[in-house]
């Protein structure tokens, strides 16, 4: 009997597997973190006009906002962000608190060419000492949540959107805020 158990065990094996691959697109998290030699009110007056990231990011070209109405008869606030390499990525504003100097967006993958999806970023600003700190945290997973994603929609192609957005626009940011602009 426990031979037939072990050889039905072993048999079993190479499915296992495939069982664990079949749930998709599983999430990603990013965080990153810039500290900038600027008072935090500067900083977050820059992060929080959610219709002007131009002014801080270098690589976009414009922003334009929207009031309309969710997908619940919601007023809501969306924003069209144009990159300077031709990109476009919708967004969502989710919350903006003033007082806790914390952004919260969601990204709208259906009118938006990076491939990410349900990618919810919070921003937030804080003082350290004479400097502050900005803090870009979320989740997101990759567009194609097929087992097989097309190569241009996988995990390491959305990653590598994440990365090529933030990275650049906290150096930039970085850069305007410690100007004298």
């Amino acid at each position: 009997m426990k031979k037939i158990f072990g050889i039905i065990a072993v048999s079993l094996l190479p499915l296992i597997p495939l069982t664990a691959a079949a749930h998709g697109a599983a999430a990603l998290r990013f965080e990153k973190t810039v500290t900038i030699k600027a008072a935090p009110a500067k900083v977050w007056a820059l992060l929080k006009d959610f219709g002007n990231v131009q002014a801080w990011h270098a690589g976009v070209e414009s922003t334009t906002v929207e009031q309309k109405k969710d997908e619940n008869g919601d007023d809501a606030t969306y924003r069209t962000v144009k990159l300077k390499n031709g990109g476009v990525m919708f967004e969502k504003l989710r919350s903006i608190d003033d007082a806790g100097m914390r952004l919260k967006y969601e990204y709208i993958l259906e009118k938006s060419t990076l491939q990410l999806a349900n990618f919810y970023p919070t921003i937030t600003v804080t003082a350290s000492g004479s400097d502050t700190i900005v803090s870009i945290k979320g989740s997101y997973t990759r567009a194609d949540s097929s087992n097989i994603p097309k190569p241009e929609q996988n995990d390491d192609a959305a990653t590598k959107a994440v990365n090529d957005f933030f990275d650049p626009g906290l150096e930039s940011l970085k850069k305007v805020a410690e100007s004298g602009k």
